[in-house]
């Protein structure tokens, strides 16, 4: 069976730039989440419409949680605190910015 691994997205605790700076973060992010697609690390990638904490979710062809993370920290939006995530692998395992 293959194994993929999600990671969820959520609201951090750095969510106060400038318009223009969200913007540039934004347009980091999808931009490496176009990089991450087009290597074949990301098979799918999206927000949640709704203002909830939970902000997107990313689902890697990888089998490891230590690979998604390393991926994941390569968001700029993750970097500058914007968003903080979770990954889980199929068997339940699970880490997040903050236990990892």
């Amino acid at each position: 069976m293959k194994s993929y691994v999600m990671a969820f997205l959520k609201r951090g605790p750095n969510r106060g730039q400038t318009e223009a700076e969200s913007a540039r973060l934004q347009r980091a992010h999808l931009d490496n989440i176009s990089r991450l697609a087009k290597v074949g690390k990301l098979v799918l990638a999206g927000p949640f419409m709704d203002e909830g904490d939970i902000r997107g979710i990313y689902i890697f062809n990888i089998a490891t949680v230590k690979e998604a993370t390393a991926l994941t920290e390569s968001d700029p939006a993750i970097k500058a605190g914007r968003l903080v995530w979770q990954c889980c692998i199929d068997t339940g395992q699970c880490c997040s910015s903050t236990d990892c």
